[in-house]
């Protein structure tokens, strides 16, 4: 990549747009991701509440969740299923009743304001799962 913008005489976007945003916006994103995936989580011995699912808009999709990393539960639990079926996966444990059982948060603003309240984590509210 870099050898082709050369020599097309745009060197100067390998920086711009690989490097810069490797320093700064993935670090930011990866940290965030790794607080929604991991972190404040009520139980480490049970496989549905060791990690979560954050529900994630198209917006927070494309920017911080891309390839269904969002559904990190059902990542955890069905490792071998693709990516793209992890929505299809989410939905049947859902239908099979096993919502109050999950981990699962309405966003990343919720996963922040969790991780930072100094009320330890736990099931996301029944208010707040209201707006899910």
């Amino acid at each position: 990549l870099l050898g082709v913008l050369t020599a097309l005489g745009y060197w100067w976007l390998y920086p711009v747009l690989w490097l810069l945003p490797l320093a700064t916006w993935y670090q930011l994103v990866s940290r965030i991701r790794n607080i929604a995936e991991h972190a404040v989580v009520p139980d480490n011995d049970d496989p549905l509440r060791n990690t979560r699912t954050t529900y994630a808009n198209p917006l927070m999709r494309l920017l911080v969740a891309p390839y269904w990393v969002n559904y990190h539960l059902e990542h955890h639990l069905f490792m071998f299923v693709p990516c793209w079926r992890l929505p299809a996966a989410h939905r049947a444990m859902i239908d099979a009743g096993r919502r109050h059982d999950m981990e699962l948060k309405p966003g990343y603003l919720a996963v922040l304001r969790a991780a930072t309240s100094g009320s330890g984590g736990g099931r996301a509210t029944a208010q707040a799962m209201q707006h899910i």
